[in-house]
């Protein structure tokens, strides 16, 4: 998509409402939000995501949080920036939107990993990293929080790092909905 392109078609506006953010206006959004958008472990859900660019915007933002190099302990280093990965979440009713922002992201995490690593990424980072964006950019609807892969509510996979493995733990929407409410 160009860069500059708000609208994909008049067919997706009418029928969709899909109209992109401009990048200007994802930028202005994510200075309100300050140092929160840095922090790797601050989650982020976009609920009509369309190709990622405002999920790819608080990536980079984390991800320049991450300016040393690993040193010692790589397996925390790369644990956390699996986190980081795990901390934005989109949804979009529209497949092609899903597929074009899982591709965005992990191109942009891998580029990261090579960059911060010196190196070419891991395999099992890599099953890691897909498993992650599968679950966490999700084809369906915000509004009746229907998962149309699964046919079945959204759920929310929550990421952890610790005893130097990758662990997640599944919300359901309606669960987090009605806590957000008390």
């Amino acid at each position: 998509m160009n860069v500059t392109k708000q609208i994909k078609s008049k067919h997706r506006v009418t029928e969709f409402g899909e109209v992109n953010t401009s990048f200007q206006t994802i930028e202005n959004i994510i200075d309100l939000i300050g140092n929160e958008a840095m922090r790797y472990d601050s989650k982020f859900l976009d609920p009509a995501c369309g190709d990622g660019n405002f999920l790819l915007a608080l990536l980079d933002r984390k991800l320049a949080s991450f300016k040393e190099k690993p040193n010692n302990n790589t397996t925390l280093f790369e644990g956390k920036l699996m986190v980081t990965l795990g901390s934005i979440y989109g949804i979009d009713k529209l497949m092609d939107n899903i597929v074009e922002a899982r591709i965005r992201i992990l191109k942009r995490f891998t580029d990261a990993y090579v960059k911060l690593f010196d190196s070419e990424i891991k395999k099992h980072t890599m099953r890691s990293a897909e498993y992650i964006v599968s679950k966490n950019i999700i084809f369906g609807d915000a509004l009746t929080l229907e998962n149309y892969e699964s046919g079945n509510e959204i759920i929310f996979s929550e990421w952890f790092f610790s005893n130097m493995q990758i662990s997640k733990v599944d919300h359901r929407s309606q669960d987090l909905l009605s806590c957000s409410k008390t």
